[in-house]
């Protein structure tokens, strides 16, 4: 999220998913170590609690494993693997209405080591009051996961130019709220 923080481009082999269909560990290990990270931070921003994004995020891996034959080398495949996150978390939503936060928890797991921890906790606090989880999870998935504007707006179908719009919207909220530490 810091301007001068630069923005990690998660890569994916596309050729992982077709060497784990042959039943290749350590294919499926090189996938997770790829993108682990930003898959997290992604479900972390739906959830706003730590335990039901290590759940998810669990569970996201076990139908990536399940269903990678069905993976077309077309785009980016941390958008396909953040599809995927995206729709069991809004499963999960419709079984258990409760969101419960935890910022202690947030903190560390977006990436604010740099800060100490009072201010990680208004950043984020602030964070989640001021913007939608759309919004968040724009910023999140461009800042934190690397993926580009055309990339997310595919994901979440949306015209490009409204993604950009909204990133830049509560990337203004945020600097506004807390100036240039962004």
């Amino acid at each position: 999220m810091r301007e001068s923080t630069p923005k990690r481009k998660v890569y994916i082999d596309e050729r992982l998913f077709e060497r784990i269909r042959q039943g290749e560990q350590d294919a499926f290990r090189e996938l997770y170590e790829a993108s682990y990270r930003s898959l997290y931070a992604f479900l972390l921003s739906h959830t706003m609690n730590s335990d039901d994004a290590q759940d998810l995020l669990q569970d996201t891996y076990i139908q990536i494993y399940k269903n990678c034959h069905m993976y077309k080398e077309q785009g980016n495949p941390m958008a396909w693997m953040m599809k995927i996150a995206k729709n069991l978390f809004l499963m999960k939503c419709r079984k258990d209405k409760e969101a419960r936060i935890n910022y202690d928890d947030l903190e560390n797991e977006l990436g604010f080591e740099d800060m100490s921890s009072v201010e990680n906790r208004m950043v984020l606090e602030k964070m989640f009051e001021l913007l939608s989880v759309d919004d968040r999870n724009l910023i999140i998935m461009h800042d934190i996961s690397g993926m580009k504007h055309r990339e997310i707006a595919k994901l979440m179908d949306l015209p490009l130019g409204t993604v950009i719009a909204r990133y830049n919207r509560g990337i203004r909220k945020l600097r506004k709220e807390f100036g240039e530490k962004l």
